[in-house]
């Protein structure tokens, strides 16, 4: 397994300069450009992935002289509560055994990590200030904080804290009732492709029965989008899509489709919520995908529609018990054009999906090392008497053989679960 550190080189001058000194600066300045091909060639070998992208990049005679290295991709962007606190990240392709750190990376201390699409970050620190960042290039754009977020939820509860969730934001000095709303409250950031400070559209996922807003760029507040959830109708998963447009899925199945590029959102019912007294699978009815399972969703380059199915609580239906086990995970799917109804299937066309906090990210098998046929990509966490906490099973599921295949095993305490981010490296 490869192990590459990564650091970036900082030149420091703690001493001021004698008088004529300035005068022979510009003597001391190297020209790059002089600089031999067969030598670029040499340097960009030696540079670690995140340093060779931006190498090659840099002008057209250094992007011929050298060979950009095959990157991994999706890579699984690891974070930690512990990795908050300082400047560096870890990135790994659980498929082809490759990993690296990447620091020093600023921006990235004291933050939390909400969303992900094609080379940017979003990042929340705990005074709800959000924004965007290019890993690569360090460029940041600032989105208004979340404290302009408007509010419509009924109070939140767990057994972690009981606070009211309206007055949350009510209580902007309270650090740590931020710190909860960062935590507990915000699911996830999705943001349009190639964002630049002119040029953006974010939209998010918040609340105990989630609701949806949105920001764009001239933009000083989040937007309340949608209708006002419900304990028996809320938003479950959002994404954008290449096409410009976003999409929601609420837990009765429905998608919405929304155009944020004009003055106002142009709203549109793509798929109709399933019908809770049709069974749909193995006599799992509407009503049962509804209620008991999670959903994300995501969409193909030719138009296709996918939604993917997960249990919420495999202890509820008992192998040996009176009422039938369903299935754990299942797939479903639609061409908005031709049809408004969801259909079970098995076949996503030789894909597969990565699905967490970043914007879902569905590829050809062929392109990544030793898999065929379809495959979601995501972690299983479930209770662990044993460390008086849960289990993260890193894996994907299998389509075609209906059986989910693991990489690797770790111990969580159930304050600290965090849907995964995976993460593709981009300069745009």
């Amino acid at each position: 397994m490869e192990n590459t550190s990564i650091t970036s080189t900082i030149v420091l001058n703690s001493q001021e300069k004698e008088p004529h000194a300035e005068e022979d600066s510009t003597m001391d300045k190297p020209n790059w450009s002089s600089l031999p091909l067969d030598i670029v060639t040499l340097i960009s070998e030696e540079l670690p992935l995140p340093h060779h992208i931006c190498f090659h990049a840099t002008c057209n005679a250094w992007y011929f002289a050298t060979l950009l290295k095959p990157i991994p991709s999706p890579l699984l962007l690891v974070r930690n509560d512990e990795s908050e606190h300082n400047d560096s990240c870890l990135f790994v392709s659980p498929i082809t055994e490759f990993f690296f750190i990447y620091f020093p990376i600023n921006e990235l201390h004291g933050t939390r990590c909400v969303g992900s699409n094609d080379g940017w970050l979003a990042i929340l620190d705990e005074q709800l200030d959000v924004s965007l960042l290019n890993l690569l290039t360090k460029t940041r754009i600032y989105l208004p904080s979340f404290i302009t977020l408007p509010l419509y939820n009924p109070p939140y509860e767990s057994k972690f804290f009981t606070t009211d969730f309206n007055d949350l934001l009510g209580y902007a000095h309270n650090n740590y009732s931020l710190k909860i709303f960062r935590d507990f409250i915000v699911k996830k950031v999705v943001f349009s492709s190639k964002p630049t400070i002119h040029s953006y559209i974010a939209m998010i996922l918040y609340g105990k029965y989630p609701e949806i807003a949105y920001t764009k760029a001239g933009n000083d507040k989040w937007i309340f989008l949608g209708t006002p959830s419900t304990m028996e109708c809320y938003y479950e998963d959002i994404m954008y899509h290449h096409d410009g447009k976003f999409y929601s899925i609420t837990s009765q199945s429905e998608v919405q489709a929304f155009d944020l590029s004009g003055d106002y959102p142009i709203t549109m019912l793509l798929v109709e919520r399933l019908a809770r007294s049709i069974e749909y699978l193995d006599n799992i009815s509407g009503s049962t995908i509804n209620d008991l399972y999670n959903k994300y969703l995501a969409c193909s380059s030719t138009g296709e529609m996918f939604l993917f199915l997960w249990h919420r609580d495999q202890t509820r239906y008992p192998n040996n018990g009176a009422l039938p086990r369903p299935k754990d995970f299942m797939l479903m799917k639609v061409k908005p054009e031709k049809s408004h109804c969801w259909a079970t299937t098995k076949d996503m066309g030789n894909m597969c999906l990565f699905i967490g906090s970043n914007n879902p990210i569905l590829i050809p098998s062929k392109d990544l090392e030793g898999l065929k046929g379809d495959h979601i990509f995501s972690i299983e966490t479930f209770p662990n008497e044993e460390v008086d906490g849960y289990t993260r099973n890193f894996g994907y599921f299998d389509l075609k053989e209906e059986r989910w295949k693991s990489f690797s095993e770790s111990s969580q305490s159930p304050l600290y679960l965090r849907p995964p981010i995976w993460f593709t490296l981009s300069l745009h």
